[in-house]
């Protein structure tokens, strides 16, 4: 899943390299400015509208359904007998991935990676969405589906730019931290902990990649290379 620029053609070349050594096939779907022209249509799902105070629109307009049905598009068209896939995202890719988790059943999903995500919807249900998971007809077993999921949150330790003007400044956003690897950190333990009170597992790995920024090949490499073996 890519970025909010929508560079589906980059993101799709920067994983060529690895899913050639692996023998994966990857599948970057373009969400166009067009058709989804902000966050809300594009990586929150398109559950609501924006301004957030809006009612959710119903569950056939979300967008998650659309990585479902082009995957199994894809598996006929190749002649695959494989009944899972891998979902990796970076930046609002990874809020992308985080969000679809949450909110769908995703059964055919064996793993995730989520890399470098500027902030993070909170597993909370007292928190309307797309803060928080509230306001969706959902209960606390959706909280303990989402945190026992098989997924890694895959962090660069040099993602660290306070100051670039693409990194969210709202008010949820800041109070993660100063910057991605900061809000990163942060979300892995408060969803720890979250897990920990349910008293539900915790299906969640955290790796950080050394020297690696916010947009950056070797993400990229580990985030392919993490779902290779799935």
């Amino acid at each position: 899943m890519h970025g909010f620029d929508r560079a589906a053609p980059d993101f799709r070349d920067v994983l060529v390299s690895q899913a050639g050594r692996t023998g994966q096939i990857i599948l970057v779907p373009e969400f166009d400015a067009a058709q989804f022209p902000d966050a809300y249509a594009y990586n929150y799902g398109n559950v609501r509208r924006e301004p957030s105070s809006e009612a959710p629109r119903p569950r056939n307009l979300w967008n998650f359904g659309i990585i479902d049905r082009l995957v199994e598009h894809v598996r006929i068209a190749a002649g695959s007998n494989r009944k899972t896939f891998g979902l990796f995202g970076n930046s609002a890719g990874a809020q992308y991935v985080l969000r679809y988790l949450a909110l769908t059943a995703g059964a055919a999903v064996d793993a995730a990676v989520a890399a470098n995500s500027g902030w993070y919807m909170l597993p909370d249900l007292a928190i309307d969405y797309p803060d928080g998971m509230g306001g969706l007809d959902l209960d606390e077993s959706h909280l303990r589906r989402y945190l026992g999921r098989d997924l890694i949150v895959l962090l660069g330790d040099a993602d660290t730019d306070s100051a670039t003007p693409d990194l969210p400044r709202g008010e949820t956003a800041m109070a993660q931290g100063p910057h991605r690897l900061a809000r990163g950190l942060w979300h892995f333990d408060h969803c720890r902990t979250v897990a920990e009170r349910l008293a539900t597992p915790f299906g969640w790995t955290l790796e950080i990649v050394p020297g690696a920024g916010h947009v950056d090949q070797e993400i990229y490499d580990r985030g392919a290379m993490n779902l290779s073996g799935r």
